[in-house]
């Protein structure tokens, strides 16, 4: 079953503003204009339509309103290298009835729009009947074109996302779950439990370090009290003192952080958790795998990634696909090493001292943006070739 059907919409903005909306197939599906055409008012009506995918303008210099209608809708613009000259834009709407020129205008930049798009339309429609895609059609131009990712890419993701999914509804339909889609689920719900036990360990081992903090100043606060030499009263009250003010704060920042594991926890679903390196250099895994342990699946937040060492690579191969990166990484280094690098400046990332917390939701954006299986492949020909040798 299709999704909201996908839109073409072209917009004419000024003081009386008009806007054009096509189908994916270039169909008309309506026009206006109007001085109290906003924003929002935009958005509003064209929603009710379907899923606009591309918006198109007759002006070189893309306009503000179709900049941040395109934003807010997450779809691709199109404009033209030159603004369209008037008769361009009337051999393209000769055929239609528009009450003025601003529909006019708003329909000459769908209809570029549309012809600017037709090509790679017409390669996905060959590859979707080729393939008996069909079913997903929707599906596939709408991540080809708002996510430039390959047409073969966009089906490996849908298909994949929807797999789940599919098994849950053929359990409600037919009350039938095989050994197959029982193990799918059973390791889906492993890695979930695995990651809500990382973070419930860390928050306890966190709570012990408050808890003998708070028993140091107790300790000290009665040497404090026993103490009697009348000359160096004074000063260690003071230092004291001073010392229970340092441990306070200690307490108090180790509390932020529970919180925020807390707040982290309660919604862990919505989270991929990242083990912290600074470096892939074999000091640094060393001194902190005795903390991290990390496993088979893992996902790793390293700070400069250029810093690596043959051993720990070796030692990480078969453990770790994705690695979040906080500097940028050279191309020699992403090219030789068997990972999928994405950068940590796209994502919102809540960090701890071994652990970053990153968000599903603009994680999976930027993994899709990402050419991975495509990575998985060279990465394969390369152990192939390796092997060979």
């Amino acid at each position: 079953m299709e999704d909201k059907k996908l839109l073409i919409v072209g917009i004419d903005p000024g003081t009386t503003a008009g806007y054009a909306v096509l189908d994916i197939e270039g169909n008309l599906i309506c026009m206006k204009s109007s001085k109290q055409l906003d924003l929002s008012m935009l958005i509003s009506e064209t929603i009710k339509l379907g899923k606009t995918v591309l918006v198109g303008t007759d002006k070189a210099k893309i306009p503000g309103l179709v900049e941040a209608f395109a934003a807010k809708l997450g779809a691709k613009r199109i404009s033209p290298e030159e603004d369209l000259k008037v008769d361009e834009k009337r051999s393209m709407t000769n055929d239609f009835d528009f009450k003025d020129e601003h529909q006019s205008d708003a329909l000459a930049s769908a209809l570029f729009a549309y012809k600017s798009a037709k090509p790679l339309l017409d390669k996905i429609d060959f590859f979707v009947k080729g393939n008996r895609k069909h079913s997903i059609s929707n599906k596939i131009k709408e991540l080809v074109i708002t996510k430039k990712v390959s047409i073969k890419s966009a089906v490996s993701i849908i298909e994949k996302k929807d797999e789940e999914d599919q098994i849950i509804d053929k359990v409600i339909a037919d009350k039938i779950l095989n050994e197959s889609d029982f193990l799918k689920l059973h390791d889906r719900l492993k890695r979930h439990e695995k990651e809500i036990n990382t973070v419930k360990l860390y928050n306890s081992s966190l709570r012990k370090r408050i808890s003998d903090l708070e028993k140091q100043i107790r300790m000290q606060n009665t040497k404090a009290a026993d103490r009697k030499a009348p000359d160096f009263r004074g000063q260690r009250i003071n230092f004291l003192e001073n010392l229970i003010k340092v441990k306070d704060s200690d307490i108090n920042q180790f509390k932020s952080v529970i919180r925020r594991l807390n707040n982290i926890l309660s919604s862990i679903n919505n989270f991929h958790i990242l083990k912290k390196l600074d470096t892939l250099g074999i000091k640094e895994f060393n001194f902190k795998n005795k903390i991290l342990h990390i496993q088979r699946n893992d996902m790793l937040l390293v700070g400069n990634p250029n810093i690596a060492s043959a051993g720990v690579i070796e030692l990480l191969r078969n453990k770790v696909f994705i690695i979040v990166n906080k500097e940028p990484v050279s191309k020699k280094i992403e090219n030789e090493l068997p990972f999928l690098f994405i950068s940590a400046k796209s994502l919102q990332i809540e960090e701890d001292k071994y652990f970053g917390f990153a968000e599903k939701k603009h994680f999976e954006i930027e993994k899709n943006k990402s050419n991975w299986v495509k990575k998985i492949i060279d990465d394969y020909k390369k152990e192939k070739e390796q092997l060979a040798r």
